[in-house]
């Protein structure tokens, strides 16, 4: 009963603090012009004295116009040589308040890029992440009475250190928040933060099922890829019978052993649940399997990716959690937040207190302000924020579904470039492109046709498609090992969201198979070209040719 009326006062603290960000939204989607326009004013006035605020005159600036004629649209490539310096020690580079940490992801002409986190970031990270725990809060009041679990950091992510220091990515889950929310929410987590230190990545999936075993409280998960629950759920039965164990005993025994700090750590928070355990492993035996209803009949909501390519695992999701409220996470990037859920009308709106936003409806346009975008167009993301990107093309398409307020309501269509997206894994044509052509100078394979494109047979992985010589019998490894240094692609292949790749080579006619396909979609035939990475699934069914055999997976490091 204490635990139960602390967690309860932790909720209450918690999201008394949402309120001044949900307020704030509130007030500002009404009039988005104005809330972008001061936002973009303290975001050149705050770094007029970095070195790319010098570079381009942010002293001098003094509307959102003279901004935009001053400061160019950029991608990573054009910020990289800025973010080296900050690798290497550098201060007061892209922003004049100083970097705390750097959050690695996927690239698009290389293997990863870094993205700088300064305090002014994750203050923006925090209003919009407030003013969506404040909604949901408020639309489903059963969430104070129990516990939930988020899961923001990869489980078993290794650790890095730039040379002048820096520290690359968060160490928990809780580091998008403030110091007293991080508190706060630490109260209500069903699996400790210890676990996203786990080097193993079995014994950190063992572990948080361990403690979501005990959780019979829990009311809300937060996870990216839906597909990652389907992987909870087919380890928990792999494993039930053990698991069931540790609940009964108030043990943890994983399948590795935990680093003795760690092991410390959680044994502090287990508890032996005899009861529980028996209850669960009759309705185990009774069901054929551990249903999500029996071990969490409290669980109300999940939050998750919904839209683009996420889209097609969120039925399975439905019938492993029949009755709970799958709700979309709106657009949420590494480099910064685009826009989030609103329970009322069951979509999602443009962060107008996070960042300074710009569109672009198709290239060469003029961009538009947040509050000129009109309904049912596509517009491609270009963001400014507190991290130092400045107008900075995301490479994300959305379209304005409607308005809350006079605030655009958006639906994120996907990636652009021709980023291929099963699982979380962003692979780009650039990337996947600089990767065949390492494998056809190491002659691991010849070639006059080679292109990789993902599959959703039998589960998610990518195959290359060749016509020639797959000289090298180990060619599958090969390139997955090679796939591995972008860090999304590696996550989701040490999850299982994504099988290894598989090679099918082409016997005949593979140009006329492609062009056929292309013009088919709508393409005209003079514009069709190759490419190294193609984003349909489905050309196994177009080619004729055979499987090669594998020598076997590559081992995917943690």
């Amino acid at each position: 009963m204490f635990e139960k009326t602390m967690r309860g006062a932790a909720h209450a603290a918690w999201l008394a603090s949402c309120w001044s960000p949900h307020h704030n939204l509130r007030r500002a989607q009404k009039d988005p012009a104005e809330a972008q326009a001061a936002l973009l004013d303290w975001l050149v006035r705050a770094n007029a004295s970095s070195a790319y605020g010098r570079k381009f005159g942010f002293s001098q600036l003094r509307n959102t116009r003279e901004f935009q004629s001053a400061a160019p649209i950029v991608g990573y490539d054009e910020l990289r040589p800025w973010i080296e310096r900050i690798k290497a020690g550098g201060q007061a580079v892209l922003t004049e308040e100083p970097v705390l940490m750097l959050e690695k992801t996927s690239g698009s002409s290389s293997a990863a890029k870094y993205i700088p986190y300064t305090a002014s970031l994750r203050r923006e990270f925090q209003r919009a992440v407030g003013a969506w725990m404040f909604d949901l809060y408020a639309h489903n009041p059963t969430l104070f009475s129990g516990t939930a679990y988020w899961a923001i950091t990869p489980l078993a992510r290794e650790t890095e250190v730039t040379a002048g220091g820096l520290r690359v990515g968060f160490e928990n889950d809780t580091e998008y928040l403030g110091a007293a929310e991080r508190f706060l929410l630490r109260k209500i987590l069903a699996v400790p933060e210890e676990v996203a230190r786990i080097p193993d990545l079995d014994t950190a999936l063992y572990v948080t099922l361990r403690f979501l075993l005990q959780a019979s409280s829990l009311r809300f998960i937060s996870v990216w890829a839906p597909s990652f629950l389907t992987i909870l759920h087919e380890y928990l039965q792999k494993n039930a019978e053990q698991l069931l164990a540790d609940v009964h005993d108030g043990a943890l025994r994983p399948p590795e052993k935990l680093p003795d700090a760690i092991a410390s750590s959680l044994q502090s928070k287990l508890r032996a649940e005899p009861a529980r355990a028996r209850r669960l492993e009759r309705a185990r035996q009774e069901n054929g399997s551990l249903r999500a209803q029996d071990v969490w009949p409290n669980l109300r909501v999940i939050s998750c990716w919904t839209d683009a390519s996420s889209r097609s695992a969120v039925p399975a999701l439905r019938e492993l959690f029949p009755g709970v409220l799958i709700q979309g996470k709106g657009l949420l990037a590494t480099e910064g937040v685009v826009s989030m859920p609103l329970v009322e009308r069951g979509a999602c709106m443009a962060a107008v207190t996070s960042h300074f936003f710009e569109f672009i409806e198709q290239p060469g346009a003029t961009p538009r302000l947040l509050h000129e975008l009109e309904a049912n167009h596509e517009y491609s993301v270009v963001l400014t924020t507190g991290g130092g990107f400045y107008r900075y093309r995301l490479g994300d398409r959305v379209r304005v579904t409607g308005f809350a307020g006079n605030t655009p309501l958006l639906e994120f269509l996907g990636k652009e470039d021709g980023v291929s997206d099963l699982c979380g894994e962003k692979l780009s044509p650039a990337f996947v492109g600089s990767v065949l052509e390492e494998l056809s100078v190491e002659r691991a394979y010849s070639s006059d046709f080679a292109m990789l494109a993902p599959s959703q047979q039998e589960s998610p992985h990518y195959v290359l498609f060749l016509q020639g010589d797959a000289s090298q019998t180990d060619l599958a490894d090969q390139l997955d090992k090679k796939l591995t240094q972008n860090p999304h692609y590696a996550y989701c292949r040490r999850l299982g969201q994504l099988a290894a790749p598989r090679i099918f080579q082409i016997t005949s006619d593979a140009g006329e198979s492609y062009l056929r396909r292309c013009v088919s979609t709508g393409q005209r035939a003079g514009a069709v070209k190759a490419v190294a990475l193609h984003r349909l699934t489905g050309w196994e069914d177009f080619f004729r040719g055979e499987w090669k055999e594998q020598r076997g997976e590559v081992e995917v490091e943690a």
